[in-house]
């Protein structure tokens, strides 16, 4: 510690950056997912550039050049799509069947009423647990205070989270799980 104190940098700020340092790699490790038998691990070539979905969410080089990225693409413009159009049985369609329990419709409008979400972007998708995806995301969203987390009242919040996917059981899409990481989301007030 003293060799940083040397440099000028207060005790709070070398914590605070070492912290930071163990997170990154916490984090590393936990969106990287499980290496399953058999799987290789993607790499995209340089052929593969960051691309923009017809709903507005960008993916980063890494993303876009994962083969699954079409199917993710889909799903999280849906997704959006409901939440900023108020479209309850389009959103349905986006998630699995346990979250229509948890938020029937007059539940989901008033938690969604007033949200707006932009500047989604998509860095990594990963496999998950039994033949799942994940994909971690940012985006930000603006709603009502009264209609943001109760812990946090604000207008304006950034999210930085993993969404779990899951092949519905007809095996021709993929459906928003979130309860099965529960906790998989970090939210802030914007900086505006």
């Amino acid at each position: 510690m003293r060799s940083w104190v040397k440099w000028g940098l207060p005790v709070s700020i070398v914590v605070l950056l070492a912290g930071a340092g163990g997170g990154v790699v916490l984090a590393e490790n936990f969106y990287r997912g499980p290496e399953r038998s058999g799987s290789t691990k993607f790499q995209p070539t340089d052929e593969v550039v960051s691309v923009t979905s017809p709903g507005g969410v960008d993916y980063t080089r890494g993303a876009a050049g994962h083969p699954d990225q079409q199917a993710v693409m889909v799903l999280l413009d849906n997704h959006f799509r409901s939440i900023n159009d108020r479209d309850y049985d389009l959103w349905k369609s986006t998630v699995v069947e346990s979250k229509w329990d948890e938020l029937p419709e007059a539940k989901w409008n008033q938690a969604y009423g007033t949200t707006e979400d932009l500047d989604m972007k998509v860095h990594r998708i990963d496999p998950g647990p039994d033949g799942s995806l994940l994909a971690m995301l940012t985006f930000k969203s603006h709603q009502s205070p009264e209609d943001a987390p109760p812990d946090m009242p604000y207008r304006c919040l950034e999210w930085n989270l993993v969404y779990p996917m899951v092949i519905t059981d007809s095996g021709r899409s993929l459906r928003l799980d979130t309860s099965k990481l529960p906790n998989s989301a970090l939210r802030a007030a914007c900086q505006e």
